[in-house]
């Protein structure tokens, strides 16, 4: 799901290569196979550089969007989404005193959100980005994945100036699913669960999603 907010992560590019964030996906899943997503864009720990880049016009050689557009591009990512068959309650908010924006999606079944993703992502498609062909979750009766296949930039990364890298060096993306069912097994190393068995977290830096030391992807099965 981060990789289809990329265009709101394009407006707001001068900051990210000058503050360190975090993008946070969290799924609610229920046994049913329907849930709650949501996606959120975190740059609370710069807030006070924020702030001030909000009054420039620009940021190395960047321009930087007003709040208005910003705004604008969240409502159209409501909007987009809420026409999905499946999708049954869409939301977006904004908390610009820390810098904390997030879009929040109900689901009937999983593919439902990926047919949310995927219309969101065709949005994309004049900006020079590669579009999203594949499903980016799914979910059976004893299994839970989160598909992670996004071919790795390591050449555009080490071209980055050094501060740029950096910041994706100390930037996270971190997914957090809760389930009604405990956990049996997870296939990500890193991945960590709740003490309650119901809940797995994964925190990934930006710089190895990009260069593909690290990944996203997930499988996780559950208990009889």
């Amino acid at each position: 799901m981060e990789k289809n907010i990329s265009k709101l992560i394009l407006l707001i590019i001068p900051i990210l290569f000058t503050s360190c964030f975090e993008i946070r996906e969290e799924v609610n899943m229920k046994a049913d196979g329907s849930g709650e997503v949501m996606v959120v864009f975190d740059l609370s720990k710069s807030k006070g550089k924020l702030k001030q880049y909000m009054k420039m016009e620009k940021v190395e050689n960047y321009r930087v969007p007003s709040e208005p557009e910003i705004e604008t591009y969240l409502l159209t990512i409501k909007n987009t989404i809420r026409g999905v068959s499946g999708i049954n309650y869409t939301e977006t908010k904004s908390d610009w005193s820390n810098f904390i924006f997030n879009v929040t999606a109900r689901f009937d079944n999983i593919d439902a959100l990926n047919k949310a993703i995927l219309r969101i992502a065709d949005q994309l498609k004049n900006m020079d980005i590669p579009p999203i062909m594949e499903a980016n979750f799914k979910y059976e009766k004893n299994r839970f994945n989160r598909l992670f296949d996004y071919p790795p930039k390591p050449q555009e990364f080490a071209q980055l100036p050094s501060m740029q890298r950096f910041m994706l060096e100390s930037s996270n993306a971190i997914s957090i699913y809760r389930f009604e069912k405990k956990v049996r097994d997870v296939s990500h190393e890193k991945a960590m669960v709740s003490p309650s068995g119901k809940a797995v977290m994964l925190k990934v830096s930006l710089a190895d999603l990009v260069t593909g030391k690290g990944t996203l992807a997930n499988s996780i099965s559950f208990e009889n």
